[in-house]
């Protein structure tokens, strides 16, 4: 109503001027042509998202542009032909993606007169939709990490893993569990050997405790009777005697983490109990009989302390009988956004705060070295908890040292590159050429993530960046 007060207002001119200016300041692309195609009037935006030059619309016909594969469709020529609307989403040549919909104008004989085509740039939209597919991955990766820790519920520090290399050895540390011999855990400090030990007790089937003692923790000097325990009046202050851990391990589990640095004399009481099953407390007489299972870890070389005369070669054998090695956290990175999610749902459940991983953040923790391993990321996760807004755990939450450490992995062997190629370039061809090649090896886009060594959202970015198709 409106609309036709104003129009009624307004003279020809401005009536013209008026639909012109809608015209060309239009978002969409807008061109109108005749009755064979040859194109009338077009604007801007119609130029700028299908990338077809001024020239050539002023050239050639709709239908010629199609013909001579100047454009990979055209619906303006579909709707001439049939008389009918018609829509086609097309990728341009520019790299845009847009909907192609052409309306037909008819005269009172259903003649057809001018053909009216409108462009809509669905870019962006197309990118959201890629971003959107890219998040509901890393939910699934988190939901994957979910359900293997609710598998391994039920026992007293809980073991948080999807690699297959800890798989193998949790199967392991079960065969390991049933009988009764010495395990030597080996690994860097942090990779969790604390947790495995404990896994293995709980599966054991054992009655009695699991007791934890760091050798390296204790001075020298009140080592063995935290070990052996005492009787009253062994040593000055000793006013009543005590039970020792490994005494306290009857029926259980013994722990002992740096082993490593346990005092050389020591090592050979340590030896007899081995040996013997029985233990004698500092001071006492009587030899006391102990059924306990031995677990002991350390990051140290053993072997090499052996031949340096730091530590006992009967006894490392003694150790020894079965082992197990905990690779370090970066050689299984699949492990770390079950970590990450684990950690974060023990901090939501004591502060009653939900929180979430940004892409950028969960990129750049799993792209980092972890030199501190499972220890040093629950240490950063709970500080980016305490230090995130917004319910969002951002990469500027995380420490500036995991920041900077973000390194593209790129292939070495860039001899049959041409030399006369820009660097970006270059780079860019052989990950494209490289990227395409595993796709192809490989059945899924998991196992091509992990041929490369990163996390599923990086190799969905490298794929839309680099424009691979596969």
């Amino acid at each position: 109503m409106y609309q036709t007060q104003f129009f009624q207002a307004s003279d020809n001119d401005e009536l013209v001027k008026l639909i012109t200016t809608i015209f060309h300041t239009s978002h969409d692309g807008l061109a109108i042509c005749d009755k064979n195609g040859h194109v009338l009037l077009y604007n801007e935006a119609y130029l700028h998202i299908t990338g077809v030059p001024a020239e050539v619309l002023n050239r050639y016909s709709f239908i010629e542009q199609k013909e001579m594969h100047m454009v990979p469709d055209s619906s303006a020529a579909r709707a001439i032909q049939t008389k009918q609307i018609h829509s086609v989403v097309i990728d341009y040549a520019n790299g845009r993606k847009a909907i192609n919909t052409a309306t037909p104008l008819l005269d009172e004989n259903q003649e057809l007169l001018f053909v009216v085509g409108n462009v809509r740039d669905i870019t962006e939209l197309n990118q959201l939709q890629q971003e959107l597919e890219e998040t509901r991955q890393i939910n699934s990766a988190f939901q994957q990490a979910l359900e293997q820790i609710q598998n391994e519920m039920g026992f007293e520090g809980q073991l948080i893993y999807r690699s297959n290399v800890m798989h193998r050895i949790v199967s392991l540390a079960q065969r390991f569990a049933r009988n009764d011999s010495p395990i030597l855990l080996l690994g860097e400090s942090g990779v969790g050997k604390d947790v495995l030990a404990s896994y293995i007790h709980a599966k054991s089937g054992r009655t009695g405790d699991f007791i934890k003692i760091n050798c390296g923790a204790i001075p020298d000097h009140l080592l063995e009777s935290e070990l052996f325990g005492y009787e009253k009046g062994a040593f000055t202050g000793a006013s009543q005697s005590k039970e020792g851990l490994l005494e306290l391990a009857h029926s259980g589990t013994i722990f002992l983490d740096e082993v490593g640095d346990l005092p050389f004399p020591l090592q050979f009481k340590l030896l007899n109990v081995l040996q013997d099953g029985k233990i004698r407390r500092l001071g006492g007489k009587t030899a006391r009989q102990v059924n306990m299972r031995i677990i002991a870890a350390t990051n140290s070389d053993l072997e090499e302390m052996v031949e340096r005369k730091q530590f006992r070669q009967d006894l490392y054998y003694r150790l020894n009988v079965l082992s197990i090695s905990v690779p370090p956290l970066r050689d299984r990175r699949e492990d770390i956004p079950a970590l990450i999610f684990y950690f974060l749902k023990m901090l939501e459940k004591k502060y009653q705060q939900e929180m979430r991983v940004e892409p950028e953040a969960l990129e750049a923790l799993m792209e980092y070295e972890w030199p501190g391993n499972t220890r040093e990321l629950k240490n950063v996760v709970e500080r980016s908890y305490h230090m995130c807004e917004n319910g969002k755990i951002t990469i500027d939450q995380l420490p500036a040292s995991i920041r900077k450490s973000q390194q593209s992995s790129l292939p070495l062997q860039l001899a049959k590159m041409d030399q006369s190629l820009p660097l970006k370039e270059a780079v860019d061809r052989f990950e494209r050429e490289y990227i395409q090649r595993l796709l192809q090896e490989t059945g899924t886009m998991q196992e091509c993530a992990d041929r490369l060594g990163v996390n599923i959202s990086t190799l969905v970015r490298k794929k839309r960046s680099l424009g691979i198709k596969l």
